[in-house]
Formats: structure tokens, sequence, C-alpha cells
């Protein structure tokens, strides 16, 4: 094999590696969307009567008591991982960061009383869904060996809600435009007995895409609540720009550079449909909630047999979600929540496609508030971890690539906060 293939099937197992550090293309939430429905988990298809409401089910801010902006929904956040072996064996690369990123910004108007039983609703929404910050680097067995990884994702969601009540019924329908970027830099320098090699790539993507809502609440009575929705799939478009350099320099023999440079390349957005169901109870100051999500599979490929071919594999995956609130004087909810977040990549990883890793994680949720008359505020906790697999470079032969464990842990604050007039 000829340095140019080593060193760019090297870059390769690279990128494969640092498809770990993303949550976007196997998992389905690092966290929960909202405030109240943050809380309790994201079990909140029954209810969804807040700004959030748009994002689990259109048709329940068609109950939205009074129009309320929401000021802010800040996460406040720690990732951390590790991949076993990846660096040599006996030697795992873990990384650990903050991150800090809005995930809610609302409006919501609804045209009639606060307590009329028909009326209609119109909302303007920003959400964040899913958002992944990652920058660390190691050593290998020395200080001229290192490894440097930087990653970055985030997809935006702004839509546009329609809702109408009509007594003990409420339906709704959401146009959302989605706007997913990601910068992953990855750096490997060698230097053992005398030789040298180090290998660089870059990946620029940016995708834009439409995804189209439908959803109904139904009063059956009052303190029983139920909702379903069905999110089609992404579609859209989307472009990237790849880098790779090598460069090797032997003990003996002219040193020798590998660069590979495309600009113009494809990215297709992967979020697939995702159809839930839930309900909720409420008895005086208690509320419990369940939904069950669904997430149909998908397979996109951009850029089919060319050198930089981009293929996302998504199985299908069904998720739970529970919560409970109980509201003390009438002024301070106490909120708790589990959610499950099963990884929709193939078990064991594929080479062959881009998102390998096989991580399903399980999360747990608190939250306490303030509300007045007018306003809400929320402090709350979003932990979840778990355990899969990924591939690695078997002990640095980048030529043969190996099943491994890989683990995450994701702790978020979240604070928001919202007016109601």
């Amino acid at each position: 094999m000829g340095p140019r293939h080593v060193m760019f099937g090297t870059a390769v197992a690279l990128s494969i590696l640092a498809q770990g550090a993303r949550a976007d293309d196997s998992n389905f939430r690092p966290y929960a969307v909202g405030s109240r429905a943050a809380g309790m988990g994201g079990a909140f298809t029954g209810l969804a009567d807040d700004g959030s409401g748009p994002f689990y089910n259109p048709g329940g801010v068609a109950f939205a008591r009074r129009s309320q902006l929401s000021l802010s929904g800040s996460v406040y956040g720690i990732v951390s991982g590790t991949f076993e072996d990846a660096l040599g064996d006996g030697h795992d690369f873990s990384y650990r960061n903050l991150n800090v990123f809005p995930t809610a910004t609302s409006a919501v108007w609804k045209l009639g009383a606060p307590e009329a039983a028909s009326a209609n609703v119109i909302a303007l929404s920003v959400f964040v869904p899913d958002a992944f910050n990652a920058d660390d680097r190691d050593t290998l067995g020395s200080k001229q060996n290192a490894f440097f990884l930087s990653s970055q994702v985030q997809t935006v969601w702004m839509g546009l809600t329609y809702a109408r009540r009509m007594g003990p019924v409420g339906v709704g329908a959401t146009g959302f435009f989605l706007l997913g970027t990601r910068l992953q830099q990855l750096d490997l320098t060698l230097a053992p007995s005398g030789q040298f090699g180090t290998i660089s790539s870059r990946v620029d993507e940016s995708t834009q895409g439409f995804v189209g809502a439908l959803g109904i609440r139904w009063d059956v009575t009052g303190w029983l609540h139920l909702g379903a929705s069905v999110y089609s799939p992404a579609v859209g478009w989307g472009s990237r720009r790849v880098f790779v350099r090598g460069v090797a320099a032997p003990t003996a023999g002219e040193p020798q550079m590998v660069v590979e440079n495309e600009d113009h390349l494809h990215a297709s957005p992967t979020e697939p449909l995702r159809a839930q169901g839930g309900l909720a109870f409420t008895t005086g100051r208690l509320t419990l909630t369940a939904d069950v999500i669904f997430l149909a599979p998908r397979d996109l490929t951009d850029d089919a047999g060319a050198l930089f071919e981009r293929r996302v594999v998504r199985k299908p995956v069904t998720n739970f979600a529970a919560g409970v609130e109980y509201v003390l004087s009438d002024r301070f909810p106490l909120r708790a929540g589990f959610f499950t977040d099963f990884a929709a990549s193939r078990s064991p990883p594929d080479a062959s496609v881009e998102n390998t890793s096989h991580v399903d994680r399980f999360g747990g949720t608190f939250s306490v508030g303030y509300r007045s008359d007018h306003t809400s505020t929320d402090l709350g906790l979003n932990v979840s971890g778990g355990s899969g697999q990924d591939l690695v470079p078997r002990n640095l032969d980048f030529s043969d690539l190996r099943v491994t464990g890989s683990s995450q842990l994701l702790l978020y604050v979240f604070l928001a906060t919202s007016y109601e007039f």
C-alpha cells in the first residue's frame, strides 16, 4: 500500500472516530426542550400548552391560557465521553467540555379571552433540540505525539404554528425551517524513532430543510388529556467542504505529502419521520404525564461513489418519557421526569456509514419554579448517559478498524422564563 493510501486511510479512520462525539445522527435528544416539559422528562404530548408546545404537539398550543412570550431558555452543560483503546491498546481517548446555548424562544398569541373554550392561536418558535460541542486533546506515549479533536454540531428549528381549540379538542399545524451546521477538525501527529508524520482534516457542513407537523389534543375529561402528533422527515439540501492533508517524513527518503480538497459536496438533512402519543392526568396540584415516541427508519446517501461519500442509516427506534409535577402553595411547581434516548445507528457499528456511534442513553430531569399571575421562572437539571459501541483503529493501525466500547455522560442546567399577557 502506497504512502498516499496509508495517509488517506488514516484520515478516514480519524473521521470515523470523531462521529462518536456527535449526537444528531444516532440519538434523538441530548436534553428535553422547553421549561415545563424539560422538568417532566419531555413527556409533554398530552399537554403542549405553552411556548414549547409546537415541538411536542401543535394541537396542544390551542389550550394556551393566554398569550405569552418566552424570554429565555438557556442550557449550560458538561458533556463527556470515552472511547476505549482509541489511541492504542490500553490508551482510551476521553473528552470533556462545557456547552452553552439557547434551547427555546417563542411567542404565542391567543386570539380570544383567556378562558374561551373556542379560540385561534398563532405561535412563532425557535428551538435548538440538538447541539454538541467537543474540543479536546491527548498524547500518544510522549509529548511529541498528539491527537486533537474539535467538533461543533447544532440544528436550529424555526417554526410558525396555527392551532384552533373547539371545546375539548385542539388541532394544530406547524411548518419548521431547519438550519444545521457542523464544523469538525482533527489532527494527529506521530514522531516515532526519528520519523515524523501528521494528518489534518476539516469538514464544514451546512444543511437547510423543512419539517411539517400535525397534532391533536383531546381533553376526555377535566382530568384526562390525550395528545398525538406526527412530524415529517426533513426534506432539503445542503453543502459540505472537506479538506484532508497528510505529511510523512521517513528516516530515509524524501518527505511525502497528500492533499485532498473538495468544496462542492452535498449534505442532506437527516431528521426522520417522528410520531408520538401521550397522556396527562391532572388532579388539583398534581400532574402525571407519559409519552411514547417512534422514530422511523431512514437511509440517506450524498455523493454516492465519490471519495467523500456520506451515508447516514437510521433504524426504527421507540423512546419513552414520563413525568410528574406538584405545585406547592399554587406558586412553586416541582417537577421530575425520566426519558430514554436509544441510538438509531447500526449495532455493531458499520464503517460504511457515517453515524457509527451506538450509545443507548437513559436520562432524568428535575426542576423547581416560581410562577405569579403573569410570569414563570424555572431552574432545572437534565442528566443522561449510557454506554455502547463505536469504531476505532486497532492499536493505531488505521487500515484495521475494530469495534470498541464507548460511553457518554451529559449534564445540563437550564434556566427558563416566560411572561403571559
